[in-house]
């Protein structure tokens, strides 16, 4: 009877141990057997740039892709010997639709398209004036885009600006998203990508904004600079943006990151030059019998990083002139922003949003009318700035007297 179970237990423990070996089998077959429809790097053409313009033949569009080369790693190895040491490729194909131009380049490139490391895509101006939202669709839609790429707008044609190759870097495209990202330092534009663009697209009142690159000429040289923002209505470009016009803008939805405001020194001999260390807006809507009144309040902290003039100015009373002079600054620049939008009735503060929060029975009715009644909101802005710091010097660098 112990004999029995003895071997009972024997044969349940030999039954365990080929089922463990089975599963272990099935294991290692999905394990070894590699990533179902993964693609080998030498089959990828990796995009780190796109530009989209109108074609000659105005039914398609000419597709601009930024290829990284395979000897791109070489590239200071060609450049000594006298070669071609573009570290890039840009391909272009036609199509009727963005998707059918991506097809189309593959009997260029004889590979796919890989666009998960797309750093921007770029819109030509005169598909910014048709209208971008057939255009955008495929960057949505597509498994492999991020819809943290950057989206821009060219002064002419997106080409071009791809063309251009910068001094310090090895990728127009690279370059380009640089240059974008440092927007905190003047706060003259700011960033915008895919997703940020979608979602106001989807907004009916508010205005859409996308940064605008442009080319200079320098010597046998071309340069692109970030040269403002395109205004959007209801997904087409209406006008643009100077960099004072995107600061007041910035002022008023509290977004200033650093930048300089220069006002005349107390004795009007020289100037005082502030940076921006810190900055925020409270934006109150309130409608008053039948009025609508946005309150913006913008407190501003800055340092005295420069002057021109021998007058010593970190004194109190020169401070409290100088927080005035750069509080007139601030309040003019938001002022010029809000009336450039009336200018060109459109919502970019994304005021209509903020009556909806506060007051959305009202709304109601307001939403239906709002390209009437926007250009006759009035704006109330207090503004307060504080000298918080004179950098590592006290008094000027000036003999004394």
């Amino acid at each position: 009877m112990i004999q029995n179970k003895s071997s009972e237990v024997a044969m349940g423990k030999k039954m365990k141990l080929s089922n463990m070996k089975l599963i272990s089998c099935f294991l290692m077959l999905f394990i070894l057997s590699g990533c179902i429809g993964a693609r080998e790097i030498n089959d990828l053409e990796i995009v780190i740039g796109m530009g989209v313009d109108k074609d000659e033949n105005p039914e398609n569009i000419l597709l601009t892709a930024q290829v990284v080369k395979a000897t791109a790693g070489k590239a200071s190895e060609n450049e000594s010997r006298g070669e071609d040491s573009k570290a890039f490729w840009n391909v272009s194909s036609r199509g009727n639709s963005v998707f059918d131009a991506v097809r189309q380049i593959t009997h260029k490139t004889g590979n796919r398209l890989f666009i998960s490391h797309n750093q921007a895509v770029i819109f030509g101006k005169d598909i910014a004036k048709e209208g971008l939202q057939e255009y955008i669709d495929f960057f949505l839609r597509a498994h492999e885009m991020r819809p943290t790429a950057l989206i821009l707008i060219a002064e002419d044609r997106a080409s071009d600006v791809l063309n251009a190759k910068p001094e310090t870097e090895k990728f127009p495209a690279v370059n380009i998203a640089k240059l974008i990202k440092t927007y905190g330092f003047t706060s003259n534009f700011y960033k915008v990508n895919m997703e940020d663009f979608a979602s106001c697209l989807l907004n009916p009142t508010k205005a859409q904004l996308v940064p605008l690159v442009s080319i200079i000429q320098d010597g046998e040289y071309k340069d692109v600079y970030v040269s403002g923002m395109v205004v959007f209505k209801k997904g087409k470009m209406v006008s643009k943006l100077t960099h004072d016009d995107v600061r007041g803008l910035l002022w008023i939805l509290g977004k200033v990151k650093s930048g300089v405001i220069i006002v005349p020194s107390p004795n009007e001999q020289g100037k005082a030059v502030l940076e921006i260390i810190k900055a925020k807006s409270k934006v109150t809507p309130e409608i008053k019998d039948g009025k609508i009144v946005m309150h913006i309040k913008i407190r501003e902290e800055s340092s005295l990083s420069e002057q021109t003039t021998s007058e010593n100015l970190a004194t109190n009373e020169a401070f409290e002139k100088i927080q005035e002079a750069s509080a007139e600054v601030i309040r003019k620049e938001a002022m010029a922003a809000f009336n450039k939008s009336v200018e060109l009735n459109a919502d970019i503060f994304g005021f209509g949003e903020m009556l909806h929060k506060k007051y959305s029975k009202e709304w109601k009715t307001l939403k239906d009318n709002w390209d009437e009644i926007y250009p006759t909101i009035e704006l109330n802005i207090d503004v307060e700035t504080k000298i918080i710091k004179t950098d590592l010097l006290k008094k000027p660098a000036s003999p004394s007297e």
